[in-house]
């Protein structure tokens, strides 16, 4: 069986407490160290608020280059799809001419 801790007495208690408070009172923050930090925060939102309009404005810049590119590949398409077009309509006008004439000299012969 253990037996029970002595009670500390009153100024045993109060050096303990003084101990603590010397120690934990000089790793608390001052009225000044808090408006640094505040100014700091301030500062660093400041800067950060820059840095997003940079972005933006970078991003709106990559975005319009994208859209010509696009529309410049658009553009080729277009013509190649016409050019394309164009070749088989010519082709195929041939055939339909060289059909008729065929059918032209095969109705001599009926």
């Amino acid at each position: 069986m253990t037996t029970p801790p002595t009670p500390l007495t009153l100024e045993e208690r109060v050096t303990i407490l003084e101990t603590r408070l010397e120690t934990v009172l000089p790793t608390l923050a001052t009225k000044e160290d808090i408006a640094e930090t505040k100014a700091d925060i301030a500062r660093l939102e400041g800067k950060i608020d820059a840095m997003g309009e940079q972005l933006s404005g970078r991003i709106d810049a990559m975005g319009e280059q994208l859209n010509g590119k696009i529309d410049a590949v658009d553009a080729r398409l277009d013509a190649k799809i016409d050019a394309i077009s164009n070749r088989l309509l010519i082709r195929f006008s041939g055939i339909a001419i060289a059909a008729m004439g065929i059918g032209i000299a095969a109705a001599k012969y009926l």
